[in-house]
């Protein structure tokens, strides 16, 4: 598409958004302020929200959104201040205030499945493709095997890894008929497909096409981490005030502070900067950064495949301020101590959660899930239900016969038969 065409589909969208109840505006037009930043997935959830709504004659358009309109009048929203250009701190404030509230978010929620519905009926079905999520707990984290996969939930398949269970990772990401190599074949053609998550930097090590893939290190973003850190910690109390100060950090320039790679990454540095302003443990801990990173990389750009290592984090200090947000090693002048166990258990628990977050959306029907405990020599397998293939309990393989199952899975189409 031309910058010329571009620009009048974004102008387009802004027209209908004019059309729109008032409360729905500020999300929508944020999204398209933000659209050259936006993943291709979020691009086409945007798209097809505007399809949807342009495909609505008169009379059903004024029966969708006219209930909402009317709530939004008891509610007195012409009244507030109410931003229609941004989300903000302020919108989010004024609309859980009001008694209305748990009814608004019913009928938001009534409109966007009847849009999605209307866009979906004019659109070809297409064959899903098939997606993996690979969980890394490296092997300087102690696991037990025994007890290794307990509070798993038992859904998935246990295996005992025959060999360097690194290996697995290594032939996934490096040599023939590797993964980047895959999705390459497969038409792949934008960073987001790919996720290297990594509280270290051995993804990256090992990736051959690093430019073919969004690598996101904590220890590699340690300084840009610090800075910011730093000014959110200067946040103040009042919620106008909040709303200036968290705007000014978004919109600043980090790129001195980024590897000259990263630095040239527009969606990754906004991904990045929203992460980490979104009131979670990314700033403080490696493993928290990963859990959430991967979150947040399923949720936002659905990927074909994701990888998450976690790593060894420090263990916390006394009288330091991590509630808050306080740099461990700028408030303590005590030197930093493996908790070799206490990042095990982290690590353990966080990779469920991605899981979890990621049997929230549809994809997870063509997502095969496999999280690697490299010091126990184990794997905990959990294959799309609708998968034509399993994994035997107990099952010994090597980490060729993982790799090559794995990259199997990727290759097939639709819920990963």
């Amino acid at each position: 598409m031309t910058d010329r065409a571009a620009a009048a589909e974004l102008a387009s969208y802004r027209a209908v958004i004019k059309r729109l109840p008032i409360t729905l505006r500020a999300s929508l037009n944020s999204q398209l302020a933000e659209w050259d930043t936006l993943f291709p997935f979020e691009r086409e959830r945007v798209q097809g929200f505007f399809r949807g709504v342009v495909s609505l004659d008169a009379q059903a358009f004024q029966a969708l959104f006219s209930p909402l309109r009317d709530l939004e009048g008891k509610m007195g929203v012409a009244n507030w201040d109410f931003s229609v250009s941004e989300n903000t701190i302020g919108n989010a404030s004024l609309l859980a205030r009001s008694a209305n509230y748990a009814e608004w978010r019913e009928q938001v929620s009534r409109i966007y499945t009847a849009v999605q519905a209307a866009a979906q009926s004019s659109q070809k079905p297409s064959i899903p493709p098939a997606r993996l999520i690979v969980a890394i707990l490296p092997d300087n984290l102690p696991y037990e095997p025994a007890t290794l996969w307990n509070k798993w939930g038992g859904r998935g398949v246990q295996l005992s890894i025959d060999g360097d269970a690194a290996r697995i990772t290594e032939l996934l990401l490096r040599g023939p008929g590797s993964i980047p190599g895959v999705l390459q074949k497969q038409g792949s053609s934008d960073r987001s497909d790919l996720w290297l998550i990594d509280a270290g930097s051995a993804l990256a090590a090992l990736s051959e096409k690093q430019n073919a893939a969004a690598s996101l290190s904590y220890s590699a973003l340690r300084p840009l981490t610090d800075r910011i850190l730093a000014q959110v910690n200067t946040v103040p109390r009042s919620i106008a005030d909040t709303d200036e100060t968290l705007a000014g950090i978004r919109n600043q320039d980090w790129s001195p502070y980024c590897t000259p790679e990263f630095a040239s990454q527009a969606q990754l540095r906004r991904f990045l900067i929203d992460l980490y302003l979104s009131g979670n443990g990314a700033l403080i801990f490696s493993n928290a950064f990963v859990e959430w990173a991967a979150s947040e990389a399923i949720r936002r750009s659905r990927p074909r495949v994701l990888f998450a290592r976690f790593g060894m984090r420090a263990l916390p200090k006394p009288f330091t301020g991590i509630a808050i947000f306080e740099n461990q090693q700028r408030i303590s002048a005590l030197p930093d101590v493996d908790d070799p166990h206490g990042s095990a258990v982290d690590a353990s628990i966080l990779a469920r959660y991605i899981l979890l977050a990621a049997e929230r959306y549809p994809e997870s029907g063509q997502t095969e899930f496999v999280c690697i405990a490299e010091s126990a020599k184990r794997a905990y397998v959990v294959v799309p239900q609708a998968s034509s293939y399993g994994w035997t309990d107990a099952t010994h393989a090597t980490p060729e016969q993982i790799a090559q199952r794995l990259i199997k899975h990727l290759l097939a189409e639709g819920a990963g038969g």
